[in-house]
């Protein structure tokens, strides 16, 4: 009797968490199409409605006709529903973010941070930054349901911490996500920065319209994140989507040491940044652009053929090298693509934020997909300059 209890709030958890995804996608809805697309009846997506309206998570905007001339009413999710904090946690630079539940961002910090150096000492600054994001902000702290973090490398999102020596070798299993939640009183979640960006396509961008498709970064090294069914897919230990170390030449060299933009760096040994921004006025660096997009438009083929994508979105600094970049990965793919049908090729949403809003969603998929945990429960006020 206990495991059909149990069974029945999972699934009526998952309806909940159904029709919030609906409504982000679709943008409003009537009660009547909701129950069409999902198949459950009118008198359960009624109550799933009235729940989610007492709780200020959805609202009520207006009327269109419905059969035989009756009124329907419109829902949509109402923006500052809740609010979230993002993380893009990068080499030697940390951005951070306030979010609403639509994706606005409405608040954010870029500091300059020694991720190379003692865990102790990134923990504090992370603390440091993410506190005057919060004082900055307008935002009731209480409203923040979770904070997401995105970083490079292979992450554990189950233990939450990273598992590689690459990028930061000092961080390697350190608690990170484990410390700042005990500070914070709120929970943490923790992924890999490609798998937080096609995330933020699904909340926030392009992946609205789609079921399975791909985010591609291309910048010092090339990762993707995957979508599955509407669903991330991590792979069995979490490194589903690491083309950037895959092999295409017979002597075994990844991929990103030929269309990673660390190349660059290397060639003409100045920082990244300023080989981009003098890109187009560099022959001999857009020749060696132009170079590193056919072997990333090889590495998108590849993955083509293999997951079968409705489409790729492209992200990174590799979108500073121009138009050309899409046009190329475009030419490729349509060349190489096995399959009659072609992915739409698209660049990512958010652009520069891909990653950062990427972070934002991450907290906002497990927040929808634990609802009565996060967004239906009564929980105790915080005040958090109280609690520090």
């Amino acid at each position: 009797m206990a495991n059909k209890t149990y069974n029945i709030e999972l699934v009526k958890e998952r309806n909940r968490t159904v029709v919030l995804e609906l409504l982000n996608s679709k943008g409003t809805s009537t009660r009547s199409e909701i129950s069409e697309i999902t198949g459950l009846t009118n008198a359960t997506i009624t109550n799933i409605v009235n729940e989610l309206m007492s709780k200020d998570l959805v609202e009520e905007v207006g009327t269109v006709d419905g059969k035989l001339g009756r009124k329907r009413k419109l829902i949509k999710i109402k923006e500052n529903a809740f609010y979230v904090i993002g993380i893009e946690f990068g080499v030697n630079i940390v951005r951070t973010g306030i979010f609403n539940f639509k994706g606005k961002k409405i608040k954010s910090i870029e500091k300059e941070i020694n991720s190379y150096g003692r865990p102790t000492d990134v923990l504090k600054n992370l603390i440091l930054i993410i506190d005057e994001l919060i004082n900055n902000s307008r935002v009731d702290f209480n409203k923040i349901k979770g904070i997401g973090i995105a970083m490079p490398g292979l992450i554990d999102s189950q233990k939450r911490i990273l598992r590689s020596v690459h990028p930061f070798p000092l961080l390697k299993d350190y608690p990170l996500v484990e410390q700042l939640e005990e500070h914070y009183e709120k929970t943490i979640w923790l992924e890999n920065d490609a798998n937080g960006a096609v995330l933020g396509e699904k909340w926030f961008g392009h992946g609205k319209k789609f079921n399975n498709y791909v985010f591609v970064v291309g910048d010092s090294g090339i990762g993707a994140g995957i979508i599955i069914n509407g669903k991330l897919y991590p792979g069995t230990f979490n490194s589903a989507g690491e083309i950037g170390h895959t092999v295409i030449t017979g002597d075994l060299i990844p991929l990103e040491s030929f269309g990673g933009l660390s190349r660059l760096a290397d060639e003409f040994n100045l920082p990244l940044e300023i080989i981009l921004n003098e890109a187009k006025k560099s022959d001999e660096t857009k020749k060696a652009l132009e170079e590193i997009s056919k072997f990333l438009a090889l590495g998108i083929v590849n993955l083509v053929n293999t997951i079968d994508p409705e489409a790729v979105i492209v992200g990174g600094r590799i979108l500073k090298a121009g138009n050309s970049v899409i046009k190329e990965i475009k030419k490729i793919v349509d060349q190489y693509t096995f399959s009659d049908e072609i992915p739409q090729i698209l660049v990512a949403s958010k652009k520069e934020d891909a990653i950062l809003s990427g972070a934002a969603s991450i907290a906002i998929e497990h927040i929808v997909s634990s609802p009565y945990q996060f967004l239906l429960n009564k929980e105790k006020s915080i005040s958090y300059n109280n609690q520090k």
